[in-house]
């Protein structure tokens, strides 16, 4: 481990040689200012939110419900519980779309989704039996994403809604750019917290308790943003021809089908990373959020490398190549063992470059197709496949790795692990080649 550590430290210290100070004065800081008061609100909420929500997800959220003892499938579900809670939002789109001011409701529906799921931490100063306590976490955690997936319908419409069209593009990247630095410092941070407080129930209160205080601040920072009247039609009637409108339009459609097979194939594996990584590979945390941080960095300083090539190559160019990206950290997966631990150095650098663009290019491209009124709708129906996807995803890989044999040999230390990252790799590199092909021309999206 003294290795790990050696390795570990001489990277950070590459990273951290970047002269990102100069990276953000001149492609943010001064863009940063260029916007109105409503928009560098936004930009401030994505900062706060964003290191809210990471501490109650992902190694975080898995390894408190490793501590109390929650199974592996539990741990998986919970994981992905944010994206495929989404799926009962389809039906509030409808409702927004009536409401000309939705400000109220939507933070509202934000202050109690984050009150639910950052409130779990309290439950054994209550309960002093997990096995009640862990079905309570569960509800609340679904619960309060369910909430969430409200919020964030309204949410992303209200904020695309006070940018203009012909600046959105650009606002989008340079917000994504400063909420990924913001939840890349939160995570390295109680990443050693966690560490040094021994991985006990302390640890995880300071962590759980930090992310409310954000949870707080961001509920403050949406109270004083100003709010347009949105595009209505309180006329219009509400039925299912109304909510299936978006599968009228065909690149929607397409995109939609492209949406739910890649987040399908690629969850039923990624969202056992935590539970692997943690309980299987038993990683320490700090080691794990150095990863983690390893690829926000990349992430970072990849934005603007994409964003030039949006303009340059197309929305399809970016998308296409960051799924490829992200696919390759899932091959990587595929060959880890507790002694090529040093992978792990090369999963993130794949995840943070591909994630860098894919993440916004999905956000711009459907906005690109969709109509500027009737926007909640389609909107719906991108979380609602996601999270469709997201929720079918643990059940699948639950049975691959639960029917897959384990191999114990010097190249598969947890076989049944490891060949359900390279199926989830060759899956979804057809479904790629199927819906873009290997040149802009190609495949089913044009």
């Amino acid at each position: 481990m003294l290795e790990l550590q050696h390795i570990r430290e001489r990277v950070l210290s590459n990273l951290t040689g970047i002269n990102l100070r100069k990276l953000l004065k001149s492609l943010y800081v001064d863009k940063y200012k260029r916007y109105n008061k409503v928009q560098r609100l936004f930009i401030l909420d994505g900062v706060s939110i964003n290191a809210s929500v990471v501490l109650t997800s992902g190694i975080f959220l898995s390894g408190y419900v490793v501590l109390l003892g929650g199974s592996d499938f539990l741990t998986a579900l919970l994981n992905n519980s944010m994206a495929w809670a989404s799926i009962a939002a389809i039906f509030c789109s409808l409702v927004f779309e009536r409401m000309r001011k939705r400000k109220k409701v939507i933070v509202t529906l934000h202050f109690l989704a984050r009150m639910l799921v950052c409130s779990i931490i309290f439950l054994p100063l209550i309960l002093k039996n997990n096995n009640i306590t862990l079905p309570i976490l569960a509800c609340m955690v679904i619960a309060g994403n369910i909430l969430w997936s409200f919020f964030s319908i309204g949410s992303v419409v209200w904020m695309m809604d006070a940018v203009p069209q012909e600046t959105r593009k650009d606002f989008i990247y340079d917000r994504m750019f400063w909420l990924r630095i913001s939840f890349t410092i939160t995570t390295i941070v109680m990443g050693f917290i966690l560490d040094a407080f021994n991985k006990t129930y302390t640890g995880f209160f300071i962590v759980f308790v930090t992310s409310l205080v954000f949870s707080v601040t961001d509920t403050v920072i949406l109270m004083n943003i100003e709010e347009g009247e949105s595009q209505v039609n309180i006329d219009r009637k509400i039925n299912f021809k109304n909510i299936f409108e978006p599968w009228g339009n065909k690149e929607y459609r397409k995109f939609l089908i492209f949406v739910f097979l890649f987040y399908v194939i690629i969850f039923s594996s990624v969202s056992y990373n935590p539970l692997y990584l943690i309980k299987y590979m038993n990683f320490d945390y700090k080691f794990i959020s150095t990863i983690t941080v390893i690829s926000y960095i990349f992430m970072i300083v990849s934005t603007s490398y994409w964003k030039k090539a949006e303009w340059k190559r197309g929305i399809k160019y970016v998308l296409r190549m960051g799924a490829l990206f992200i696919i390759l950290e899932v091959l990587v997966y595929a060959f880890l063992t507790r002694r090529t631990y040093f992978l792990l150095y090369i999963a993130p650098v794949l995840s943070g470059i591909g994630n860098s663009g894919f993440n916004i290019a999905i956000l711009n491209y459907r906005y690109d197709l969709m109509p500027e009124n009737n926007k909640t709708i389609y909107e719906a129906w991108f979380t609602t496949i996601y999270g469709l996807g997201s929720m079918l995803a643990p059940i699948i890989g639950d049975y691959m790795i639960t029917n897959i044999p384990l191999i114990k040999n010097i190249l598969f230390e947890y076989s049944n692990f490891q060949l359900t990252y390279l199926i989830t790799f060759l899956l979804n590199a057809l479904v790629i080649f199927l819906f873009f092909g290997i040149k802009e021309k190609g495949g089913i999206i044009r």
